[in-house]
């Protein structure tokens, strides 16, 4: 298996629990508060394992994609000029989310799935297992090394071939899937924070979502700040609190926002849902 990352640093009330721990050791609060500290630091950790084992284990592909992207030299690429940025790999949707994506995948019978940011490809190879043979994944990458790189993480995998990588911008790509009349049966944000509302809009003006399509969108709780107004992760904070509160008011959809990893927003045409009016 994977070695497992430390997704609980995505949510707020465990890093403000550290935080507790750090004070109450400074003021020199008694032993037994504080091991009552660390005994609900390790219980939210336990929760997290017990999903995890509980879960579905990612195919011997997915697998090795993640063990690849957990082990990749990063750093050395950014040194070398090769990326402009070092990427973490918390930008890796990890297997439980993989797991529920697919589920979700297959339950809406979807065969063309639209991806806006691909990363290493953990997602996309997926939810290209989830769908049929003759079924396509279109992930849209803005970054010339992380594309290459995932390209060659998905060529040695089974399903792989189902994927298609667009290198360039986002909005770009989505206009020209239009030009050629292209829809969607499922469509997965997880690109730039700051621009989630644009790619929302786009979709419903471009008409990228088939009938009795869902779109899902990665990070929507991002590291608490939608909720606690923290400001923890800046503009892009503050771009997802935007897009959640046009989702919230768009009373043209069906919306649910699940507290799976760092939020996984789900959205469907109230049509779609309200079939008995």
């Amino acid at each position: 298996m994977a070695r497992r990352q430390n997704y609980m640093i995505l949510e707020p009330a465990y890093r403000r629990l550290h935080k507790l721990k750090e004070m109450a050791t400074e003021e020199n609060v008694s032993p037994k508060i504080r091991a009552e500290i660390d005994a609900i630091i390790d219980l939210l950790k336990v929760r997290a394992d017990y999903c995890e084992d509980q879960s579905t284990k990612p195919s011997e592909d997915l697998l090795r994609l993640m063990e690849a992207t957990l082990h990749h030299q990063w750093k050395d690429a950014f040194e070398q000029g090769k990326l402009s940025y070092v990427p973490t790999t918390l930008m890796m949707s990890g297997n439980l989310e993989a797991q529920f994506l697919r589920s979700l995948s297959s339950l809406g019978n979807a065969r063309r799935v639209l991806e806006l940011g691909l990363f290493t490809g953990c997602t996309a190879l997926a939810l290209a297992e989830s769908i049929p043979e003759d079924g396509k994944v279109v992930s849209c990458e803005l970054d010339p090394y992380i594309a290459d790189l995932a390209r060659s993480l998905l060529d040695k995998t089974e399903c792989g071939k189902k994927v298609d990588i667009m290198l360039g911008d986002a909005r770009e790509s989505m206009r020209a899937l239009a030009d050629k009349k292209m829809q969607f049966d499922l469509i997965f944000i997880d690109a730039d924070k700051e621009n989630y509302s644009v790619y929302y809009k786009m979709i419903w003006e471009l008409g990228l979502l088939a009938p009795k399509g869902m779109i899902l969108v990665d990070n929507a709780l991002f590291f608490g700040d939608p909720y606690t107004k923290e400001g923890y992760m800046g503009k892009a904070g503050e771009g997802i609190t935007s897009f959640n509160d046009i989702v919230r008011e768009d009373g043209n959809v069906h919306k649910i926002l699940v507290p799976i990893r760092d939020g996984l927003m789900i959205i469907r045409r109230i049509d779609d849902v309200n079939v008995h009016k």
